[in-house]
C-alpha cells in the first residue's frame, strides 16, 4: 500500500462511483478512457484493495469502495476548503463559496448576505443551491456546498449527529387566499373542515410536509392537506392564489404588500378554533458537517445570514 494517495485519482473514485461507466466518467474527467482506466487501476493498487468490479457489460463498487467512497468524498471536501481558504489568504478580493438554502430562507436572508459579501470580497464566485431540505442534505454529504440554512417539516432531522444545526428565529406562517374567497365571504368561522375543500399550494417542502400541515391543523389520522401545486417560484404561487380559490401556505413576510392592499387575506386567522397553540410559526436552520472547520467565507456568509435572521452572535 502507498504511502500518499493522489487526489485526483479520489475524484475520479467519486466520478466513477456517480456514473457506474468509464467512458462517461472518463469525459467528465477530461481524460481518455485509456487514461481513467489506468488512474483506476494505480488508486486501487495504492490502496492495496478491489473498488470496483467490472465485466463487459457493468460496473459496481465492491464492498470496500462503497466503505471508502463516503472517506473519499470527505477528502475531496477538505481539499477544496484548503484551497478556498488558501486563495482567500492570498487574495482577500476572491475565492470561492457553495451553500445551499430553502425558499423561505433564500427570501428571507440572502440578498443581504449576498450584497454583503459581494462588496466585502468583490472578486468572490458564488454558488447557491435553493431546494428543499431532502435535496440539500444529499448535497452536502456529497461534499458539492459547505452548509446550507432551510426548514424541514421533521423535528427529529434537528437531532442528526453528523451534522452541527443552529436553530434560527421562527418566522410567522400561515395559510393565505385571495380577497374576495368564498372563505372570506362566508358569515360564519371557518372550519378547518373546509380548508379540505379547496386545493392548497406551498413552495416545496420536504416529504413529511403533508403529515406535518396534518397535524397543525389537527385533522384526523389518515387525513392529509390537499397540496396540488409545489412549486419554487414565489410569482407563481401569488398569481395562482390571487387568481383561483387556491390557498397558499406559507410564511407571511413576503406577502405583506398584498395583506395591506386587501389582494390577499389571512385565512388561518378566521379558524375556529384556532391553530394549535394559537399560531403558526417555522424556523430555518444553518446546517453544517459537525467537526468541520469551514472556510473564512463561509463562516462570513453564516454570520452575516444569522445577523439577517436577527440571532445573536457570540462575543468576539
Amino acid at each position: 500500500m502507498a504511502d500518499s494517495i493522489d487526489v485526483k485519482r479520489i475524484r475520479h473514485l467519486v466520478l466513477l462511483s456517480e456514473e457506474l461507466h468509464f467512458s462517461r466518467a472518463a469525459e467528465r474527467a477530461n481524460l481518455s478512457q485509456t487514461a481513467f482506466s489506468r488512474s483506476i487501476q494505480t488508486l486501487e493498487a495504492d490502496l492495496g484493495v478491489r473498488l470496483f468490479d467490472r465485466d463487459t457489460r457493468s460496473v459496481t463498487l465492491t464492498a470496500a469502495g462503497r466503505q471508502l467512497l463516503a472517506r473519499g468524498r470527505e477528502l475531496l471536501g477538505s481539499a477544496g476548503r484548503l484551497v478556498a481558504e488558501a486563495n482567500h489568504i492570498a487574495k482577500a478580493d476572491g475565492g470561492e463559496l457553495k451553500f445551499g438554502a430553502g425558499m423561505m430562507a433564500a427570501n428571507l436572508y440572502l440578498a443581504d448576505t449576498l450584497t454583503t459579501l459581494r462588496r466585502r470580497i468583490p472578486k468572490l464566485m458564488m454558488k447557491v443551491e435553493v431546494n428543499h431540505w431532502h435535496h440539500l442534505i444529499h448535497q452536502l454529504e456529497q461534499e458539492q456546498i459547505e452548509f446550507f440554512v432551510a426548514y424541514t417539516c421533521d423535528p427529529g432531522r434537528l437531532s442528526d449527529p453528523r451534522f452541527a444545526i443552529t436553530l434560527l428565529p421562527a418566522k410567522p406562517t400561515s395559510i393565505f387566499c385571495r380577497g374576495d374567497h368564498p372563505l372570506v365571504q362566508q358569515q360564519a368561522p371557518v372550519t378547518r373542515e373546509q380548508l379540505l375543500d379547496y386545493p392548497w399550494s406551498s413552495v416545496l417542502f420536504d416529504e413529511v410536509a403533508p403529515a406535518r400541515l396534518r397535524d397543525l391543523l389537527d385533522l384526523p389520522e389518515g387525513t392529509s392537506a390537499p397540496l396540488a401545486l409545489g412549486c419554487n417560484d414565489l410569482q407563481l404561487l401569488r398569481s395562482t392564489t390571487l387568481g383561483s380559490d387556491s390557498l397558499l401556505f406559507t410564511w407571511r413576510a413576503w406577502l405583506e404588500d398584498d395583506l395591506r392592499s386587501g389582494a390577499l387575506r389571512d385565512v388561518g386567522a378566521l379558524l375556529q378554533p384556532g391553530f394549535p397553540g394559537g399560531g403558526c410559526n417555522i424556523a430555518s436552520a444553518i446546517v453544517c458537517h459537525a467537526g468541520r472547520t469551514l472556510s473564512p467565507i463561509a463562516r462570513q456568509a453564516i454570520e452575516l445570514i444569522s445577523a439577517s435572521a436577527g440571532l445573536p452572535l457570540p462575543p468576539g
